[in-house]
């Protein structure tokens, strides 16, 4: 009898120092705080990856951009990405940049300036509200900023950074074209 007691006890311990569930306050309490638990709303966020898969991302912006405009590539220029790379600080080994490689091949004339690739690269982001997703779904969402390296004939021409929030904004519709060329940032020397 007493090894049958013995087998009960942790619960009997339990129901005796259990609060007293028939008072009105505790059981609003209790029901409070299950009701903030399963009802408080998380935060829709795009779930990057921690492991950058930018071979992917590459494949992502060839789709939108190769093709797109068959008159503009048989009389001015063809565009397409060659690289994407996340670039880490050395400081806190963080990825903290998105460097896309976007190669330009003129027609007839030079026609290939970083700002028309800048351009080419920000119409593809911003095609439709899935690409900025599926690009962000392949990088970190540690990244701050977007490094466009032009090339002209597979040989790089210039560099240009804008914030990866502002190519959010614009890829939503959130901020126009005026807005995002003012805040784009060309370097001056070779990449």
């Amino acid at each position: 009898m007493f090894k049958r007691v013995i087998a009960f006890l942790p619960v009997l311990v339990f129901i005796a120092c259990a609060p007293d569930i028939s008072n009105p306050d505790v059981q609003a309490a209790v029901i409070n705080s299950l009701t903030a638990t399963s009802w408080t709303p998380t935060p829709i966020t795009p779930s990057a990856t921690p492991e950058p898969n930018t071979a992917r991302i590459v494949e992502i912006l060839n789709e939108i951009i190769i093709g797109s405009d068959p008159l503009s590539e048989t009389v001015v220029a063809k565009y397409s990405v060659i690289d994407a790379k996340v670039i880490l600080d050395v400081t806190t080994q963080q990825a903290t940049i998105l460097r896309i490689h976007v190669d330009c091949d003129w027609v007839y004339s030079d026609s290939c300036t970083p700002e028309t690739t800048f351009v080419i690269l920000m119409v593809a982001f911003s095609e439709n509200d899935k690409v900025i997703e599926r690009i962000q779904n392949q990088i970190p969402a540690s990244v701050q900023t977007l490094e466009l390296v032009a090339f002209e004939r597979m040989s790089p021409t210039s560099n240009i950074f804008i914030a990866w929030k502002d190519v959010w904004d614009f890829a939503l519709g959130k901020i126009n074209g005026n807005q995002l060329g003012s805040r784009m940032m060309r370097s001056v020397g070779m990449p």
